[in-house]
């Protein structure tokens, strides 16, 4: 038996030897499947139409190998006793990817089953679906089909139209990245289904002597690899694990043919040693290479997941603005006229008022011109974020500037019982300039609101305004100290955000928003200026500072 075991291996030919080798790497990728998750239903049966592509290509090379042998019989019956389980494992396999959820029964599986164990059967009869008659073809032989051939061909287009109309019927069902892998699959599979039924069951009908059969079985295994592909690119695999299991893998087996080489107990203790260790060590690779690409993923979909909330707060920043921006305007206009209002009653524009009747409508007053600046400050903010706030750059002479607002908010300051002190560098000539380019209202804007502020958070004691230039005259400052409750160091750092207040300040002013100074930031900002905050720590007082460049 032995001898003609090795004559029949000795006479395999090329393309038995081709096919044989290209089901064997099919069965070893749909290994690779089933092993990354070996309970998915799929990859079970997956992995069954490998094997049956596997041993398909097995038993065609032995029947190439048995030309001229009584064996030859033999071989032609397992090829077609075979055949029969690679049109229903992949329709197993069709079912299963496509169809989630909805096992066989065991019934199912009796009716599936039970018409090959019937193909089976009618095999055993001798030429009544194929044999094999050596007077064909000038005494070389050759194949002929009986009777049940149909049946047997019926049986085959049966379960590959079946698995066709699975496909279509989940195709149209699904969507995204599943309907894009069922496509791939439908083309795939369409391409298969005609090269197979073309070449494996018409030709041999009308070509004697046919030697084509390889032909139809290589696609059938090309078909097997696309689809392994398929699945893992479906399933996200890694590629580079898979190719370093392949390799593993074959060293794997090149190792374990070597000991079958051993010529003596030494060298064989040797190379199982090298073996092992070979193999424990790549078990320790793999799981490496896999942990790496799972962190790889998982920061990748992380980083994905931040890129989608960072898209989807710009744009709700962006709601934001526009809401603000259009209820700011709203709400100003019909403020402006209540302010009015309020100033006409207070200066007896309809009459003289009586002293309480003057005090609640001068609170009104006060209450809406709050308001007002603050409606200013949304409405700026609005404008800073989207990029609308407008700048017209002219030569503003800051002298002008502080000196008029500083006698129209002396008053404020003497309303709060707060010395008023305003002075221009001493050390300057009369005639030094303090022109600088820039937007006049938004500059005029910045310095009201410092020295606003310095008048609401000091509760006692004074304010001093000081003008000043650097020493090599290029730069203007202008700073506001006062006597107030003063800051400590992490206060001074979020001042300048945007609705920050100092800690504890609600205790002496409970109205602020925290915008006023984000705002005047953002202003100097684009002036090419600097503006911060000084303090020597809690209720030591502050003083806050603004540079500009001077006009040469």
């Amino acid at each position: 038996m032995s001898v003609t075991v090795l004559a029949i291996v000795q006479n395999i030919s090329i393309e038995g030897w081709g096919v044989s080798a290209a089901g064997l790497l099919a069965v070893f990728f749909s290994s690779i499947v089933f092993w990354q998750d070996p309970a998915k239903r799929s990859n079970r049966t997956f992995l069954f139409f490998g094997a049956a592509v596997s041993v398909w290509g097995i038993a065609f090379a032995v029947f190439t190998g048995t030309y001229g042998t009584p064996a030859i019989h033999g071989a032609l019956s397992m090829i077609y006793l075979v055949a029969p389980l690679v049109p229903l494992s992949l329709f197993l396999f069709l079912y299963d990817f496509s169809i989630k959820g909805s096992p066989f029964s065991f019934w199912k599986f009796a009716g599936i089953f039970t018409p090959y164990l019937c193909l089976a059967g009618l095999l055993s009869i001798p030429n009544f679906i194929t044999g094999y008659d050596e007077t064909l073809d000038g005494g070389l032989g050759g194949r002929v089909f009986g009777k049940g051939y149909p049946i047997y061909s019926f049986y085959m287009l049966a379960f590959l139209s079946a698995g066709v109309i699975v496909l279509i019927k989940k195709y149209r069902e699904s969507a995204g990245i599943f309907k894009f892998a069922i496509r791939n699959i439908l083309l795939a599979f369409f391409a298969m289904s005609v090269l197979a039924t073309t070449v494996m069951l018409l030709f041999p009908l009308f070509w004697v002597g046919y030697d084509l059969f390889w032909v139809g079985l290589l696609g059938v295994i090309i078909f097997e690899f696309v689809i392994a592909l398929i699945l893992i690119k479906y399933n996200f695999l890694s590629l580079k694990v898979i190719a370093t299991e392949f390799f593993i893998s074959i060293i794997a087996l090149v190792l374990v043919v070597e000991l079958f080489l051993a010529t003596s107990t030494l060298d064989l203790l040797i190379k199982a040693g090298i073996a092992m260790l070979i193999i424990f060590s790549s078990s320790f690779l793999v799981g490496s290479i896999k942990r790496e690409i799972q962190s790889s993923d998982k920061i990748a979909r992380l980083l994905g997941d931040l890129d989608y909330m960072h898209k989807q707060l710009k744009v709700l920043d962006k709601k934001k603005s526009d809401f603000l921006s259009i209820a700011s305007h709203h709400l100003r206009d019909p403020l402006t006229a209540i302010r009015g209002y309020a100033s006409m009653l207070t200066e007896g524009s309809f009459g003289e008022l009586s002293v309480s009747l003057r005090e609640a409508v001068e609170k009104i007053l006060d209450s809406s011109e709050r308001l007002i600046t603050m409606i200013s400050d949304f409405m700026d903010i609005s404008r800073i974020e989207s990029g609308d706030m407008n700048y017209k750059f002219v030569d503003v002479d800051m002298k002008k500037l502080v000196l008029d607002l500083a006698d129209e908010m002396k008053f404020n300051a003497e309303r709060a019982h707060l010395g008023f002190n305003v002075a221009v560098g001493k050390d300057l000539l009369k005639d030094e300039s303090f022109v600088t380019v820039g937007d006049a209202g938004k500059l005029r804007q910045v310095v009201s609101n410092i020295i606003d502020n310095s008048i609401k958070y000091t509760p006692q004691g004074e304010l001093s305004l000081l003008l000043s230039k650097s020493p090599d005259r290029k730069k203007i400052l202008f700073s506001v100290s006062d006597t107030g409750i003063g800051m400590n160091a992490s206060t001074l750092e979020k001042i300048f955000r945007k609705f920050s207040r100092a800690d504890g300040v609600s205790k002496v002013y409970t109205e602020g928003t925290g915008l006023g100074l984000y705002v005047a930031k953002e202003i100097i900002k684009k002036h090419e200026g600097r503006i911060w905050a000084e303090s020597k720590g809690e209720g030591m007082g502050s003083s806050f500072y603004m540079e500009l460049e001077a006009k040469v």
